[in-house]
């Protein structure tokens, strides 16, 4: 032990402490064999290698989608317009077919909203699976390295309280080699 404070003495007199914090041992992560830990991946997937590029990709796949409904409404609404400019000239079977064509194209428009929201969801879920993969890969590791026996994830669990001292997502974040996200204070 006295030799790992005199190393990290040495390493920060070199200014490279930062790249290795969280990997030097007492550096904020709970002792070795503790029974408990606890990560935040609420903090962690926003700033992990590859969220930007996974948010950018499923932006722009959302905007097709949007653009589809859209013009899937905007088709509605010319048949409505259409309707209720011929509404009193027609007879009461053309009304009844015409009022079913509408009924019909907005059963269709919901059911390719539905369509396109489960698609999104998985789609989603396909840009975030390496993502999810690599940290729970890193929490893994460091669970093993430091023989954790349960690493809970408080922003999945439903945690009430918990100490601080217990808190490994900082050293997720080293270990992954990216900064927190900055916190949104008041008034941001």
């Amino acid at each position: 032990m006295r030799y790992m404070k005199k190393f990290a003495l040495v390493i920060a007199g070199l200014g490279i402490a930062a790249p290795l914090a969280g990997q030097v041992e007492g550096a904020g992560m709970p002792p070795a064999g503790t029974a408990m830990v606890f990560v935040n991946t609420g903090a962690i997937l926003p700033v992990a290698p590859g969220a930007e590029a996974a948010q950018v990709a499923f932006e722009a796949e959302l905007q097709g989608f949007r653009a589809e409904l859209t013009a899937l409404a905007g088709q509605i609404d010319s048949l409505l317009v259409d309707y209720r400019r011929q509404e009193a000239m027609l007879d009461p079977a053309a009304k009844q077919t015409r009022q079913q064509e509408i009924m019909d194209m907005q059963q269709a428009a919901q059911d390719r909203q539905i369509q396109l929201e489960t698609q999104s969801e998985e789609r989603r879920a396909a840009l975030l699976e390496p993502i999810l993969d690599n940290v729970r890969a890193v929490i893994e590791d460091l669970r093993a390295e430091q023989a954790y026996s349960i690493v809970f994830d408080i922003a999945e669990s439903g945690v009430i309280a918990a100490d601080s001292t217990l808190d490994i997502t900082d050293a997720v974040l080293a270990r992954m080699g990216v900064s927190p996200a900055p916190a949104a204070g008041p008034g941001r």
